[in-house]
């Protein structure tokens, strides 16, 4: 008989498998008789080595306390109420006591229950498709049963001559992650900013009106015909003189012995053009209505003025902007409320201003105020457009990020009328790109020793035709900081306990069946959990993204087991898919290009299916194969779920639940001698790690 015993950072991986019944009649158990010797009490634990123990001292004392539990415990399944250490156990069966005196009744009974029940008849069906599925993870097992005498007589753990052989390596606990990095063209963003002015002019474009005439043998309007710039208005045959009368309207003078003008007209103004009426309204606040003005040097009297209009409310008019009589292209002037006269009216004399009025205050408005007269009253049409000089003008490369006004809300003088627009003046900044080529992120990984290369992929949004890629995705496996590697494992003749390649013999090992089958048995209440009534589907996932800029520091896809770079530039959800993927809810299904230039990859986005528990990532990642049912595309995966159909294919048996181990084992009560032999394993590992050189 050969046993062994290996230990690993990991559970260990046993596989379980529950046939279907294939009898209805389930034989009682035998109870034991009452009366009998009970069962020995549990021994204290050992006592915690000291920190002088030696490594000796160690192996003696977990000989000792191996030996007294094997003693204590070697007839514990024969002890009275063994049964009753069974968690769930019991001792009678309500509901079935109908059966004792009539056994035969079960089967009849049982037969009716299994046809009515769905899951029976899925179990028992002979036509149920079944998948032979060969994993990595078995190849351990593989090896060891091709060439058992391989490993029994192989090198010993210290590198020589013994008993124990190196086991092929396992998954273990992962320690080691993926890091990307990217080679190839770059693309390059930029910002550029340009100033863009509003360009006012004046609608003074003229329509010119022309006569000619049109008879056998002679065209006098072919030089209106032919131009683009006039039009056809109207056409008058005269019989009894044989011509006809053409009127045009040309939008530009058009020079020609045979055709007449008529004369110009203001043209219609163009759509988008704006109207501005100026009002210039001139009054003053003395109450005056008619006055002689005066020469403000001399004081001698210059006119005599009527019509004056008092201010009153016009200060008040929203519409209305205050003045000067320059500005507003009127002569000043000034008028006198006071005359006296100097000298003697006889022999001669004159006139002089001792009093002045008010200065005269003179008002623009946009719009006709009712009660007063305008001066000058003026309606010009106006055309208006953004100068782009100097403003980036390629629209693939460059983006007009915003627009920002410099100058709001200004009236300036166009044409000699007061113009008052939103903006005059904008900032345009541009976001612009271009390609550079060498691009090169990978220098850190390369110069790593600990790192590999894994694979490659190429991430061109349009692959070239004669197979050259702009950017290449370089993916490396590198150490997860602060991890430790999985220590060596060895099988060994004999019962033997392995560590730092050192070996001592113990009678056996602890099973960790129970495990696989508690697991299993929660997978199938995670399916009734998870059981999808809108789709009819098991285990659906939820598809979830981050992003990764190439060739920059923002990369909110670290992957399983490293933190986030840059948690700051990544959004809520991408922050909560690391925690989800560092939880090991989530598969990743792959990566895709998200954004481009000109077909260089500019951004990349990976794409996980997130479960609710890792059982159902597990039964997702391990059951896909099995059914011939891939992953899809990166851009097209939605993380569908198992239909009723395909969960029934499923061989639970021969999935690999190892990771989700640790979550049962508080679950699991072991017995009492494989607990203290798991803490002994602690002990002396935790002695050795105290004790380096």
């Amino acid at each position: 008989m050969l046993s062994c015993l290996l230990f690993a950072a990991t559970a260990a991986q046993a596989q379980v498998y529950i046939p279907p019944p294939d009898d209805l009649i389930e034989e009682l158990p035998v109870l034991p008789a009452a009366g009998e010797t009970p069962l020995p009490q549990s021994l204290p634990p050992p006592p915690p080595a000291p920190d002088s123990m030696t490594p000796e001292q160690a192996k003696a004392e977990a000989r000792a306390a191996g030996s007294a539990l094997r003693e204590t415990y070697q007839n514990l399944t024969q002890a009275a109420d063994a049964a009753a250490q069974v968690p769930g156990y019991e001792a009678t069966y309500p509901g079935l006591t109908q059966y004792y005196d009539n056994p035969g009744e079960m089967y009849a009974a049982g037969a009716a229950e299994g046809y009515s029940s769905e899951a029976y008849r899925t179990a028992n069906s002979t036509s149920r498709p079944t998948v032979n599925v060969t994993r990595d993870d078995m190849a351990r097992a593989t090896a060891i049963e091709a060439s058992p005498d391989a490993y029994l007589d192989g090198v010993g753990a210290d590198g020589s001559t013994g008993d124990c052989t190196p086991l092929p390596p396992g998954p273990g606990t992962p320690n080691s992650a993926e890091w990307t990095c990217h080679v190839g063209s770059q693309v390059i963003e930029e910002t550029k900013s340009c100033t863009s002015n509003l360009v006012v002019t004046e609608w003074s474009a003229l329509t010119y009106q022309y006569l000619c005439a049109i008879s056998a043998g002679f065209d006098g309007c072919s030089a209106l015909a032919g131009n683009g710039q006039c039009r056809r208005t109207a056409s008058y045959p005269i019989p009894d003189y044989g011509i006809t009368i053409d009127y045009y309207d040309c939008s530009s003078a058009v020079a020609d012995p045979n055709i007449y003008l008529l004369g110009t007209v203001p043209a219609p103004p163009p759509p988008g053009a704006f109207e501005v009426v100026s009002n210039i309204y001139r009054c003053n606040s003395d109450g005056l209505s008619a006055a002689l003005t005066y020469d403000p040097v001399t004081g001698f009297p210059l006119d005599y003025v009527t019509g004056l209009q008092q201010c009153g409310s016009i200060g008040s008019e929203p519409a209305c902007t205050r003045t000067t009589p320059s500005s507003a292209g009127l002569t000043e002037r000034s008028l006198c409320k006071t005359w006296d006269f100097v000298g003697d009216p006889l022999s001669g004399g004159y006139l002089t201003c001792i009093e002045p009025a008010a200065p005269e205050e003179v008002w623009s408005c946009s719009t006709t105020l009712a009660g007063f007269t305008p001066e000058v009253s003026v309606s010009k049409w106006f055309t208006e457009s953004w100068s782009t000089s100097g403003c980036p003008d390629d629209p693939v490369a460059c983006t007009l990020q915003n627009e920002i006004c410099t100058a709001p809300n200004e009236t300036r003088t166009v044409a000699g009328v007061p113009v008052t627009r939103p903006c005059w003046q904008k900032s345009r900044p541009y976001l612009c790109q271009r390609i550079v080529g060498g691009g090169n992120d990978c220098a850190s990984l390369e110069a790593n020793a600990s790192c590999s290369l894994a694979r490659e992929t190429c991430l061109d949004d349009s692959p070239a035709a004669n197979g050259s890629c702009g950017v290449t995705e370089r993916i490396y496996s590198c150490p997860i900081p602060g991890s430790t590697p999985e220590p060596a494992q060895y099988i060994c003749g004999g019962d033997v306990y392995c560590i730092n390649g050192e070996c001592e013999t113990i009678e056996r090992e602890a099973s960790d069946e129970f495990k696989d089958a508690v697991v299993a048995l929660n997978a199938l209440g995670q399916a009734n959990a998870e059981f999808d009534e809108a789709t009819l589907t098991l285990f659906r996932g939820t598809r979830e993204t981050c992003s990764h800029k190439l060739f920059g520091l923002s990369n909110c896809c670290s992957g399983r087991g490293v933190p986030l770079l840059t948690p700051l530039l990544c959004s809520p959800s991408e922050v909560l898919l690391d925690q989800k993927d560092d939880a090991g809810l989530c598969h990743k299904v792959g990566t895709y290009c998200s954004s481009s230039f000109l077909g260089i990859c500019k951004t990349r986005k990976e794409v996980y299916c997130c479960f609710a528990s890792k059982i159902s990532r597990i039964l997702q990642e391990q059951g896909r194969p099995q059914l011939g049912k891939p992953w899809g595309k990166p851009k097209t995966e939605t993380c569908e779920g198992f239909t009723v159909f395909e969960f029934q294919r499923l061989d639970l048996s021969v999935m690999d639940f190892s990771e989700v181990y640790a979550e049962f084992v508080e679950a699991a009560k072991l017995p009492d001698e494989a607990a203290t032999l798991v803490e002994i394993q602690r002990r002396i590992e935790a002695y050795y790690e105290s004790h380096q050189p």
